[in-house]
């Protein structure tokens, strides 16, 4: 009885670790296919500690990219002239860490270690795996953050004025705030993004997540699958699209044209008072509401509506939904 028992464990065991490697071979790893032969990394316990520490000086490099395939990556403000990158790993072992070349025109890149690390016999304790990356306030002239199945977060405005900031999270969330940059690209392709406190010209994509900005000044692109998207205190002009979501934006001050559409969900914009626009509404199967009815125009369906508000309507606004409301209010 003892054999049958020891058996079923050691099979059970064994099914285990097979599942553990299928999978390995099946995901993507910091954006590249798995394959045949990608290392497992066997960690007891489950804790992650600090394994590695990679110093990049900045008169070597003012370009930095970290590519890793399932950490959490988190961005913190640090003093002196040099990045610091803090790999939290579960295991010890060499192919765990990131490995990191230089190229010309300052460019530096971090490859997360191309093991994937299993956890046995054990819990994952505290924050689990991450990558912790302090640099140096408005220090870099681009910044690329991207992770596979991690979540990526910084509050820190590392990044100089006239330069790039992006993050990409493939099945994670993405929140960046207090950026300053010429550039913000911020993608979570299953995930949410949030943005607060940018300016520059920003562009936010969710495929199945939702987009939440706040505080942006510039112009703004957003675009989400089957989320929703919803920004506030804008300052600036948005293109913003949903497929199957609801678009809100509550603008502070309109500087730019503003595109709102939405496939199966509702729009609704507030605007500020004082402002002379041109506007355009259309709905397939939805109704329009304003404060300015009585300025527009519509067709025998009522379902366009067109006008223009004040005496120099030079910017555009257009809003559009397939089967959805729109609403537009002043402040």
């Amino acid at each position: 009885m003892k054999k049958n028992r020891t058996a079923v464990i050691i099979a059970a065991f064994a099914v285990f670790i097979a599942i553990g490697f299928i999978s390995v071979m099946s995901v993507k790893v910091g954006g590249r296919e798995g394959y045949f032969g990608t290392p497992l990394i066997f960690s007891f316990g489950g804790k992650a500690e600090l394994r590695n520490t990679i110093e990049i000086p900045l008169s070597k490099a003012d370009k930095l990219r970290l590519d890793y395939g399932s950490k959490n990556i988190k961005v913190y403000p640090a003093e002196g002239d040099t990045v610091t990158i803090k790999e939290y790993l579960y295991s010890n072992k060499p192919e765990a860490r990131a490995e990191v070349s230089y190229g010309k025109d300052g460019n530096a890149l971090v490859r997360g270690g191309q093991g994937r690390s299993f956890v046995i016999f054990g819990f994952f304790v505290g924050e689990g795996e991450r990558i912790e990356v302090c640099i140096p306030e408005k220090s870099l002239s681009q910044l690329s953050l991207e992770t596979g199945s991690g979540n990526i977060t910084s509050e820190t405005d590392c990044v100089r004025e006239d330069g790039v900031f992006e993050a990409k999270a493939g099945s994670g969330n993405v929140r960046i705030s207090n950026v300053t940059a010429d550039a913000v690209v911020l993608e979570a392709v299953s995930g949410n993004v949030r943005a607060e406190n940018i300016e520059g010209s920003v562009t936010l994509e969710a495929n199945s997540g939702n987009i939440d900005g706040k505080e942006i000044t510039g112009d703004v692109s957003a675009d989400s699958g089957s989320g929703n998207i919803r920004i506030e205190k804008l300052s600036g002009g948005i293109t913003a699209g949903a497929g199957s979501g609801n678009v809100t934006v509550e603008a502070a001050v309109i500087s730019g044209d503003m595109a709102l559409s939405a496939g199966s969900g509702n729009v609704k914009l507030v605007l500020p008072k004082g402002v002379d626009f041109h506007f355009r509404g259309e709905t397939g199967s939805g109704n329009i509401n304003t404060d300015f009815d009585e300025i527009l125009s519509y067709d025998k369906k009522g379902d366009i509506a067109e006008g223009d508000a004040g005496q120099n309507p030079d910017i555009k606004i257009e809003t559009h939904t397939g089967s959805g409301n729109i609403t537009v209010r002043y402040r």
